[in-house]
């Protein structure tokens, strides 16, 4: 696969909240049974004031783990970003919000997985390394296949 520039340019991301802790019940020798629906994300796009024909967007993202010992999880979180995107003139309008909605929201989150993995690698346990996930609405006949592969587990990043 060749890459390309993309008509959405990142121009600044930065942390708005970061919250870690550490679980003083947790069991390093145990299974961690986490899995997708663990997780609480949340992603929001909105235009902002347009520069020199340029499309300009607001990308907020909140990502939250809360979850109780009896899934053995070394940390709880939330973290939540904010981020500046530039879609190119000649980008059709149409389908902009789609593409801020999509790419945008999955660079900050490629960015919330590096950074709190990052902080939890200060803490007493092995950080946990979030799973991948896509922000591109699936076909309703696919929605099946994704529910299940929701159950998909996370943790360490260990195999």
């Amino acid at each position: 696969m060749k890459a390309h520039p993309s008509p959405l340019k990142c121009r600044s991301y930065y942390v708005t909240d970061l919250a870690i802790t550490a679980n003083p019940q947790h069991q390093p020798q145990e299974k961690v049974n986490l899995d997708f629906a663990d997780l609480a994300i949340e992603a929001t796009a909105e235009t902002v004031v347009p520069k020199e024909g340029a499309s300009f967007w607001r990308v907020a993202l909140r990502v939250r783990q809360n979850v109780g010992p009896e899934k053995n999880s070394p940390y709880n979180f939330a973290i939540a970003l904010l981020g500046t995107f530039e879609v190119h003139p000649a980008f059709p309008a149409e389908r902009a919000k789609s593409l801020v909605e999509t790419n945008g929201s999955s660079i900050l989150y490629g960015a919330a997985r590096q950074i709190l993995h990052e902080a939890m690698s200060s803490g007493p346990y092995r950080p946990l390394l979030l799973p991948t996930a896509s922000f591109v609405e699936p076909p309703a006949d696919a929605k099946a296949g994704a529910v299940a592969e929701s159950k998909a587990a996370y943790g360490d990043g260990t195999p």
